[in-house]
């Protein structure tokens, strides 16, 4: 397989208090410049006569870093629970804010045998800590920053079957597929 394309960040306010996580207050993250997900493992080894008997590993926690053109004044109080103004143009950011579990999600395009399909990936529960932020003057060149996100995704809790979801990915033929999904995924009903 080979990702050739990123698209189509979304991100939701989670409630995870039934055992299935629901969403509110959705968005579309400015349009996605990078994405990083980096799993993180616990890890155990077992020796046992001079040699590793067993090894074993599971999921911890996932290190997610999304850059975008441009983070969105709904980002503030859904990511950050920062106090936004009726008229969406004021922020105030305080020291006791707390920032919420979020659902985030993105579009990718693989390449296999020569056919593109769509991958949309869905990350159940993320806290995204608030992003340094860089600014220049302007030169002879025109330089754009743009803003870059970082956050952790944890499992939720045990399901029915015992497994801790913590990501989902669903492969479609077309990218407006993928991005229906999202959406649903995420609760919006109209972007």
């Amino acid at each position: 397989m080979a990702y050739i394309g990123l698209t189509t960040p979304i991100i939701a306010k989670g409630d995870y208090s039934t055992s299935e996580p629901t969403y509110s207050e959705g968005f579309i993250c400015g349009k996605a410049i990078s994405t990083d997900i980096e799993p993180q493992y616990s890890e155990g080894s077992l020796f046992g006569d001079n040699s590793q008997a067993e090894y074993d590993n599971e999921f911890k926690n996932a290190n997610i870093t999304l850059g975008t053109t441009t983070l969105p004044i709904a980002a503030e109080k859904t990511l950050y629970g920062h106090e936004v103004s009726e008229d969406n143009k004021e922020v105030t950011d305080a020291a006791g804010d707390e920032a919420n579990y979020v659902g985030m999600g993105v579009v990718t395009q693989e390449k296999v045998d020569g056919t593109n399909k769509y991958v949309a990936m869905w990350i159940y529960k993320v806290k995204f800590q608030g992003s340094k932020e860089s600014f220049k003057t302007k030169g002879d060149n025109i330089e754009y920053q743009t803003p870059s996100i970082s956050g952790k995704a944890i499992a939720l809790d045990a399901d029915a079957k015992g497994k801790k979801k913590w990501r989902s990915r669903k492969i479609f033929e077309t990218e407006a597929e993928a991005t229906s999904w999202l959406k649903t995924k995420a609760n919006i009903s109209a972007l």
